[in-house]
């Protein structure tokens, strides 16, 4: 009777422990569809003739990325730290252009880098499709 009751209570802990940690994996739905959301709504500024529209949306792109893996590692690391632990999300293509994007939004932030149209254009899809490769 007692292992019985024993047996029971752990099989119960187990089930507790596995509820929550497989929980804490998973992206929060609303947070997800907000991101993806902002994303979407990004694409008018990337495409604007104004430089400075461009410029900040490639900004903005570059804090979503960066709150899309903070949401995937349920932290508030930086963007490059959580670049570098994200590397086995990605192949090495993918991986290798979205470092190249975060280096275009550092060169935008500290260097006054002027972003071509074509070039915001190319940098949104490498933003939004691996943005999407996080959340999901």
């Amino acid at each position: 009777m007692i292992l019985g009751i024993t047996v029971m209570i752990l099989i119960l802990i187990i089930v507790l422990f596995a509820a929550v940690y497989l929980s804490s994996k998973r992206v929060d739905t609303t947070k997800k569809t907000e991101v993806l959301k902002k994303v979407d709504d990004l694409m008018l500024a990337i495409s604007s003739l104004e430089g400075s529209i461009r410029r900040d949306a490639v900004v903005k792109l570059d804090n979503l990325l960066s709150k899309a893996l903070q949401l995937k590692y349920n932290n508030e690391d930086t963007c490059g730290d959580n670049l570098k632990r994200a590397k086995s999300l990605f192949n090495r293509d993918d991986y290798n252009r979205l470092w190249e994007v975060h280096k275009i939004r550092n060169n935008i932030v500290h260097d006054d880098y002027e972003i071509s149209e074509k070039e915001a254009e190319e940098v949104y899809y490498v933003y939004k499709s691996n943005i999407k490769k996080i959340l999901k």
